[in-house]
């Protein structure tokens, strides 16, 4: 639809309107069914490809529906707004389920009013998320505003140049009492489960000491997040980062020094390598994507304790 004035109540209208069009235009016999289980707000700057995100908003639609409110940032003044839908049918069903979305275009400057305007739109009774796309919000209090409107913030320290200021800016909102995660962590799910499966079996016993690898100039926010995850995990064990080969920053190995020598190797994206002695084992990694990460995070939308660990 057209852009509006951002007026709340006539974006209101407007979404009472596009779902009176759904219904009256669709053709499916089983009709359109409104699915909407939160509030998902997206800021990201107007740089941003806005076509991937729309289709990356409506992937994630499927399993965790949603009003999806994005909020197009720059430094511009203008504030304008369009509604859209964002519709699916499952396979072997006759009913079309849609969501809900609105775009808004604002300044950074302008998110104190920004704020205003989302409170009336903000689903009642249902969770409320803030996706910070880009890194912005790692180097000032620009989203500050749009923090009391939500239970959930979510960050990617991938997008940040200075990995320890990301990790800074992070720590720094949960000791604001925010419950936030950070995609970066995320991306660790499959090797932390992994480094777990190693010590369930006792592969990994009286762990002296674990040397971190990584590649490229610095090491990124996950490999950050993974040594302090291992010293709470490992707190008698002398724990390294170092830096090993050009190329990709990312972890590229992990040695655990104990009664058996434990190394866990990369030797492609979608496999890790694990050696001990004469014996060597490997295990397939789940391909890594925003629409993976994200759907794993909006799956929890409750604390995380072994994160919150992490940031203490």
């Amino acid at each position: 639809m057209p852009a509006t004035l951002v007026d709340p109540e006539k974006i209101l209208k407007d979404l009472r309107n596009l779902w009176s069009d759904l219904a009256r235009d669709t053709e499916v016999a089983g009709g359109v069914l409104r699915a909407c289980g939160m509030t998902l707000v997206v800021a990201t700057d107007n740089g941003a490809d806005m076509e991937e995100l729309r289709h990356l908003l409506g992937v994630l639609m499927h399993n965790h529906p949603a009003r999806a409110i994005v909020l197009k940032l720059d430094g511009k003044s203008d504030l304008s707004a369009t509604v859209f839908s964002q519709c699916w049918m499952p396979f072997g069903k006759h009913q079309q389920i849609c969501a809900e979305g609105v775009e808004i275009s604002a300044g950074f400057s302008e998110l104190n009013h920004v704020a205003q305007l989302l409170l009336p739109l903000i689903v009642s009774d249902l969770p409320a998320v803030l996706w910070c796309r880009g890194p912005r919000v790692f180097s000032g209090h620009d989203f500050d505003p749009l923090l009391p409107l939500v239970q959930k913030i979510i960050v990617d320290g991938t997008t940040v140049s200075d990995p320890y200021a990301a990790v800074v800016a992070v720590r720094e909102l949960r000791k604001q009492g925010r419950l936030v995660a950070d995609l970066s962590w995320t991306k660790l799910t499959g090797l932390r489960e992994l480094i777990a499966s190693v010590f369930d079996e006792g592969t990994a016993s009286n762990i002296r000491s674990v040397r971190i690898f990584y590649g490229g100039d610095a090491p990124t926010v996950s490999a950050l997040y993974f040594q302090t995850w291992i010293e709470r995990a490992l707190p008698e064990a002398h724990v390294t980062l170092e830096q090993r080969g050009e190329g990709t920053r990312s972890i590229r190995s992990i040695v655990l020094q104990g009664d058996c020598e434990v190394t866990l190797t990369r030797p492609d994206k979608a496999t890790i390598e694990v050696r001990c002695r004469d014996r060597v084992r490997r295990s397939s990694l789940v391909p890594i994507s925003e629409e993976t990460l994200m759907s794993e995070e909006l799956s929890i939308l409750g604390p995380d304790p072994v994160f919150d660990k992490v940031l203490m």
